[in-house]
């Protein structure tokens, strides 16, 4: 080959090493720069020429004076690997030149330590790639990967809470007590909960595949929910209202129902789901109510029926007994007087003798029908002494009416609200059996038992069905019986009525006591039958 060709050859190499992006450096023995190639003018340190015989670490860090410079301790370090030929490499951040490095010494000789090289021999090639934009897109990655590792650790975290929650919803449908279903787009059931099952009185072993979504609910209103509750959820995604069903002992269970239409991805409803609430307490407490303010209302009239009856009784009373005989106790004390002013002292005296039986009358007549509006007796001695006195009464009365008195009470254990109430009840039930009954034998019992107070009376009377009693405003027939319900009822007890044809009818009333009776009270009451007079 002749020195032409070497030439050209020489130049093309040198071309070639001048265009790669890395920064290749000829050192000597000394370290001393031989040839550098045209990247070192490309990255601003200088040109070609300017660097022969210099300390690489010159061209790199101009100045440098620090003792903890990476490139000298670098050169320092590979020292033993240069002498034995071996290679060194290391990646830096150079912070004077605000650039990553991948630095590479490669020797081209293996020399002993006491061996020199001269200026001119060719030691060692250093190349020094700038791999900023390398250490960067690695960042970038390794910034992504983290933020992708943290997306993956949140959605393994939300799957698990989701997987947890979904675990703790089907424990809230296992565990309710409201019926909770779910049926494909053709109503057929896939899910039904254990209450759900009990209601129907299926096993969870039981296949539900072929029933239906409404098969449980009335016929009725299984129409209604097929032609206007599925379309309405349908449409809307949700449809609520109340419905009637049966269980499985045949009951009929008023229900809060709602339905809900889910809808796949394709946005086509694939299920449905339901829940229904047993709301029958709620429902026949409104019944209740209903009915209780339409007697509430009756007995309205009826009340302003009775008192006007009770106003026109006592006025006829006063008009028909105290009216005449003041009348005629008038008539009397005007003829004495005009006998006195004719100076008749025999006949007016012999007047006054005669009007005075007429005056103890109007006065019996006073307190007749002050006993009846109120006996004053309940007030002055209690009811203890006063249904003695009444039962005397009756007895004079209804001889052909036999009665049994058992008192189990004493006048203490009696509250002062239950008295008149008491004893209003006893006057209406005996009246009511001296009318209607045709009775020859009663019972009358007052007890405690269980800090309650008890009232019991009885007879052997003709009886009546008491589901044909009807009151209605304007007539007297059951008002006796309904008096005496709502007296109990608004002293805040308890009324029970018992009665058939042939076979009597018994009457119970009961209402709680307090317990601050001491026992020695109670206890000295003892059983106190008052004797038939």
């Amino acid at each position: 080959m002749d020195i032409q060709a070497l030439e050209k050859a020489k130049q093309q190499w040198q071309s070639a090493v001048d265009s790669l992006p890395q920064l290749i450096c000829l050192i000597n023995g000394e370290g001393r720069l031989l040839h550098v190639n045209r990247t070192i003018e490309w990255w601003g340190l200088g040109n070609v020429a300017g660097t022969r015989g210099r300390e690489l670490h010159d061209i790199l860090h101009p100045g440098c004076t620090s003792p903890h410079c990476y490139f000298k301790q670098f050169w320092r370090d590979t020292k033993p690997a240069r002498l034995r030929g071996r290679r060194a490499e290391c990646e830096v951040f150079d912070p004077v030149l605000d650039r990553y490095f991948s630095i590479r010494l490669q020797p081209l000789v293996w020399r002993h330590e006491h061996e020199r090289d001269t200026a001119e021999d060719l030691h060692a090639v250093v190349i020094v790639d700038d791999v900023s934009d390398l250490k960067r897109a690695e960042a970038s990655i390794q910034k992504h990967n983290e933020a992708l590792a943290q997306q993956v650790a949140h959605e393994t975290e939300r799957r698990a809470l989701s997987e947890e929650m979904q675990a703790r919803l089907l424990t809230i449908l296992e565990k309710t007590t409201d019926y909770v279903a779910m049926a494909d787009a053709s109503e057929s059931m896939l899910y039904l909960n254990p209450a759900g099952r009990a209601m129907l009185g299926l096993s969870l072993a039981d296949d539900i595949s072929h029933k239906k979504l409404c098969d449980q609910s009335e016929p009725d209103v299984r129409d209604n929910i097929r032609a206007v509750a599925i379309p309405a959820a349908i449409a809307n995604g949700l449809w609520s209202g109340e419905s009637r069903m049966r269980d499985c002992t045949g009951r009929e269970i008023f229900t809060s129902q709602v339905i809900i239409a889910h809808r796949g991805s394709d946005g086509q409803v694939d299920c449905f789901s339901t829940i229904l609430r047993d709301i029958s307490k709620r429902v026949r407490d409104e019944q209740a109510l209903c009915e209780s303010r339409e007697e509430l209302r009756k007995l309205s009239g009826l009340l302003v029926s009775i008192q006007e009856d009770e106003r026109r009784r006592i006025a006829l009373d006063l008009h028909d007994g105290l009216g005449q005989s003041l009348s005629l106790i008038k008539l009397v004390v005007e003829n004495t007087v005009q006998q006195v002013e004719a100076g008749a002292t025999d006949a007016a005296l012999n007047s006054l003798h005669q009007v005075i039986p007429r005056i103890k009358e109007a006065l019996l007549d006073v307190r007749r029908v002050a006993t009846e509006l109120r006996p004053s007796i309940l007030d002055d001695l209690g009811i203890l002494p006063t249904l003695e006195w009444f039962f005397r009464e009756f007895s004079a009365l209804c001889s052909h009416i036999a009665i049994e008195k058992v008192v189990l009470v004493s006048e203490q254990e009696v509250p002062a609200a239950l008295k008149i109430t008491l004893y209003r009840i006893i006057q209406e039930a005996t009246s009511n059996i001296v009318k209607h009954a045709a009775a020859n034998r009663v019972r009358i019992s007052l007890s405690r038992a269980d800090d309650e107070l008890h009232l019991q009376i009885q007879d052997n009377g003709r009886g009546f069905d008491p589901g044909s009693v009807v009151v209605r405003p304007g007539e007297c027939r059951g008002l006796g019986l309904v008096s005496m319900k709502e007296r109990v009822s608004l002293s805040g007890g308890s009324y029970h009525l018992e009665s058939s044809r042939g076979f009597g009818t018994c009457i119970r009333a009961s209402w709680p006591l307090e317990r601050s009776v001491s026992p020695s009270a109670r206890g000295s009451a003892g059983p106190q039958d008052i004797p038939d007079t």
